[in-house]
């Protein structure tokens, strides 16, 4: 059985319906306060794996603004109590086997809605044909001929009932009508559900900051509180990890044998620490450990009596135990989550996974191990929902997952007492604000810079001018039978030479692979780049040792690529007796008087347009390019190409 598809409503920032699809993992992503934990937590109330969490109030849930009108309205019949939650799954081969089994083809269309609201009555709806239900509860019955002909007509379970009345003093006939009560008495579709498909809807396992162990717990104040249905939400992982051990509180408080309670914790957490090494990166030298004792009058509050369970976490390299609640944040919440997970894994129950902000406390890394953990279950069938506001979060490669989370009544300048904006859920970007995709942006920036190296032969340039200056005068020199830049460099923009050191940090240092840096000036970073043999810079080509790409054409050359990128801009053509003396480069002087001409900032200078100007007329221009530029580029060229060999 699969979640499809999830519609909510009246559920505190949540005013209007707002629906959305769901995948196999489905990502949530917006600013604070858009909604993502309310979706999160009205649809964990519909089938939670803790029952005591299924219950709406309206005190608590119902959205504030409404919530007087919504009483009057219910309290004067106007309307019934509101549905917060529908949630539409479909019913796989497996779900319909005992059903089609007894009544063959009854279920209509394999789909099942489930809904609930603050009548806190699940109800589900299915699609069925009540005629074929009542042909098989017919055949099964073995009536005779006479009785068998009068039933025929009936088209409900209720009709049959009725008309079995006639002939109960026939045993058959009284025997169908006893075992058709509890139709009756459900109705056919309730008796269905709850008969046939209700243990195998999935169970919604909820997981936030709130449900992280603390390290440590009194026994006894733990079996009070599980007995007077007042568990802590970081109880439930330290049951787990109880009930993973295979024990009970009452043996662990008072144990038969200790070395056999001892054991069975020792096993289950080893059985956690395989389980998290196997996607902790962080540090692979650790082991959980859980110590019982007896507690001591140093010991923390509430501790100082009775029984007590400590989790340490041993470091093998450093040959050190810590508390396990004195451990980083992000470490304990992968492992409580991972302890209650596998508790209710080992249930054989169907789950569906819901996270609220689980990247809050984990490094990039983790993420990533997260995401990693979360396909390797769902390969298993599991199906996750998680909220997050961390580009690490957003798998790149599937765009397709994410649904964009925004509460549009903050959108708005003014929230009107008549508007029912609230929270919404997108799939399209362009439909919601700029805030709501900053995770978006950030995992296409990461994904980028990620696929920017692994070319085997890289030339890092200042900017995306450099890129297609290089191109073009490549090609013309090779059209012309001259020696271009060899094709096997990679030219990628840092964004300016400032941003070199950082680029080739995350590019490393491969034997296998060739990087090499083009820059204005060598001095700029000098010492601060790796092989250093591999740093160029424009100065040295150039005519008078000026500092950029511009400045191995000849002037008027480029003065022209500017005048007629800017011809719409510039009330007359500029040249040389604008630039003024030597120094500087020439790029920068152009700059400067264009700067001067529009103080207002109505124009802009931008190196990158000539530079696409001359990619766009390369040939045209080809004539104009003096002799003298092209033996900058070669010379530049041939360094550059000697590196590959």
């Amino acid at each position: 059985m699969r979640l499809m598809s999830v519609q909510l409503s009246d559920y505190k920032c949540i005013r209007e319906t707002c629906g959305f699809d769901v995948s196999d993992i489905t990502c949530l992503v917006g600013k604070n306060e858009s909604g993502k934990t309310a979706i999160l937590e009205a649809l964990y109330r519909l089938n939670p794996v803790v029952p005591q969490h299924g219950n709406f109030n309206v005190d608590d849930d119902f959205p504030r603004i409404d919530v007087e009108d919504y009483r009057l309205d219910v309290a004067q019949g106007g309307r019934e109590p509101a549905i917060v939650t529908r949630a539409v799954f479909s019913l796989e081969k497996g779900d319909l086997l005992e059903i089609e089994a007894d009544f063959p083809g009854v279920i209509a269309h394999p789909e099942l809605m489930l809904s609930k609201g603050y009548a806190n009555e699940l109800f589900a709806e299915l699609t069925v044909n009540e005629e074929i239900v009542v042909e098989g509860l017919l055949k099964k019955a073995r009536l005779g001929p006479q009785v068998l002909k009068s039933l025929v007509r009936c088209a409900t379970v209720h009709e049959l009932a009725e008309a079995l009345k006639a002939h109960s003093k026939e045993e058959a006939a009284g025997k169908l009508l006893e075992s058709i009560g509890a139709i009756l008495e459900k109705g056919l579709l309730q008796y269905l559900y709850e008969t046939y498909i209700e243990p195998k809807v999935p169970k919604f396992l909820y997981f936030d900051e709130f449900y992280q162990m603390k390290g440590h717990v009194n026994i006894q104040a733990l079996i009070e509180r599980r007995q007077k249905g007042e568990l802590l939400d970081s109880d439930y992982p330290l049951l787990g990890l109880i009930d993973l051990a295979r024990l009970n509180l009452e043996e662990i408080s008072n144990p038969r044998r200790a070395l056999e309670r001892d054991n069975r914790l020792e096993g289950a957490s080893n059985h956690l620490t395989r389980s998290l090494m196997k996607y902790w990166s962080q540090n692979k030298d650790l082991e959980l450990r859980f110590d019982i004792r007896p507690g001591l009058l140093e010991d923390p509050e509430g501790m100082q009596s009775g029984t007590n369970l400590w989790g340490h976490v041993y470091n093998s390299k450093q040959k050190v135990s810590t508390l396990l609640g004195r451990r980083s944040r992000g470490f304990v919440w992968f492992f409580s989550f991972l302890a209650w997970f596998s508790q209710q894994k080992r249930k054989k129950i169907p789950l569906i996974l819901l996270l609220d902000e689980p990247s809050l406390f984990l490094h990039g890394s983790a993420q990533a191990d997260l995401l990693r953990f979360l396909e390797d279950e769902c390969a298993e069938g599991l199906q996750v929902i998680y909220s997050t506001q961390s580009p690490y979060m957003v798998d790149s490669r599937h765009m397709e997952r994410v649904r964009i989370v925004e509460d549009r009544s903050t959108e708005a300048e003014q929230l009107s007492a008549t508007s029912r904006e609230g929270t919404q859920v997108f799939t399209d970007p362009s439909q919601t604000a700029k805030e709501s995709i900053l995770a978006l942006e950030g995992a296409l920036a990461y994904s980028l810079s990620q696929n920017l190296f692994p070319h085997p032969c890289r030339l890092l340039v200042e900017g995306a001018h450099d890129l297609l200056y290089l191109r073009t005068v490549s090609a013309l020199l090779v059209r012309s039978g001259g020696k271009g830049l060899d094709p096997r460099w990679t030219i990628i923009p840092m964004g300016g030479s400032m941003n070199a050191a950082l680029f080739a940090t995350l590019a490393g240092d491969h034997a296998s692979q060739k990087q090499a840096y083009l820059l204005g000036r060598r001095t700029d970073l000098a010492g601060r780049l790796p092989n250093q043999n591999r740093v160029f810079a424009y100065e040295t080509f150039a005519a008078d040792g000026a500092a950029g790409i511009e400045d191995l054409f000849e002037e008027d050359f480029y003065l022209e690529l500017v005048n007629r990128s800017y011809a719409d801009a510039l009330s007359r053509p500029l040249s040389r007796k604008h630039l003024g003396g030597p120094g500087l480069g020439i790029a920068r002087k152009v700059s400067a008087v264009i700067q001067s001409a529009f103080q207002d900032g109505s124009v802009r200078f931008d190196r990158l347009a000539p530079a696409a100007h001359f990619a766009a007329h390369g040939e045209e221009l080809q004539g104009a390019l003096s002799p003298e530029s092209r033996q900058r580029f070669e010379r530049l060229f041939a360094a550059l190409n000697a590196i590959l060999g």
